[in-house]
């Protein structure tokens, strides 16, 4: 599982960015979000050679979201990251 998720929302509130530390091994991550803990319906894939920050550029003005992150490889994905939010 990631550690070290971090959140922080941009003075234009209809982004965020997202960084988190690598996990050795894994082919790439899975960064959801949503209006609610129990609520992560959008998903981001990146894969592990990609920069370990992620520009999220969807989100609207008013809402708070949480997000999370998920590791996977060949033999699966990881168990979710505890849930940062509100943002």
């Amino acid at each position: 599982t990631p550690r070290g998720l971090t959140v922080r929302r941009d003075s234009d509130r209809r982004n965020a960015f997202v960084g988190w530390a690598r996990v050795p091994n894994a082919v790439g991550y899975n960064i959801l979000w949503g209006i609610a803990p129990n609520k992560l319906y959008q998903t981001y894939q990146v894969f592990a050679d990609a920069p370990r920050a992620l520009e999220i550029r969807a989100l609207t003005v008013n809402q708070n979201y949480y997000f999370a992150i998920e590791a996977f490889d060949e033999n699966g994905v990881s168990r979710l990251s505890p849930v940062v939010g509100p943002r």
